[in-house]
């Protein structure tokens, strides 16, 4: 089963390069078998197969020129052998549902990790694009 992943930051650089590579078999391999992904529109695969499936799919067509470039901005031990990463990423060329270039997105990856035998592979996966112009509401001062 793929690479070895020994740090959990790798996990993220290693999702981007499979996914620049447009590899689905190197990308499944980075998640446990009994792993969880929520894409960005709320789309729930809840195992490497599912995964790797929905993947594979969109890797034909929508995303079949996209590449994703990113940075692992933050990375959390939970507790041993277990942790969390925020990677923070844009994606270009990928098309909309018409075939019309779909422009670049933005957006942060949150992967949990867990070391198993084999190195570090993604248990959990939550994706969520970055929507323009979005803001927080101000913070209210206090009185």
């Amino acid at each position: 089963m793929g690479q070895e992943i020994s740090k959990p930051e790798d996990a993220a650089t290693a999702f981007a390069d499979a996914w620049n590579r447009h590899d689905m078999d190197d990308f499944a391999a980075l998640f446990s078998e009994d792993a969880n992904f929520v894409n960005v529109v709320g789309m729930w695969w809840k195992n490497r197969a599912e995964i790797e499936a929905a993947h594979r799919a969109t890797h034909k067509t929508m995303f079949r020129d996209s590449r994703l470039e990113g940075v692992a901005a933050s990375v959390v031990e939970l507790s041993p052998g277990l942790a969390s990463v925020h990677y923070r990423w844009t994606l270009t060329g990928a098309s909309a549902p018409d075939g019309s270039p779909a422009g670049t997105r933005e957006g942060i990856l949150l992967l949990v990790l867990k070391k198993e035998q084999s190195g570090w592979r993604i248990k959990v996966a939550q994706n969520t694009d970055i929507v323009p112009g979005a803001i927080a509401p101000p913070a209210r001062a206090s009185r």
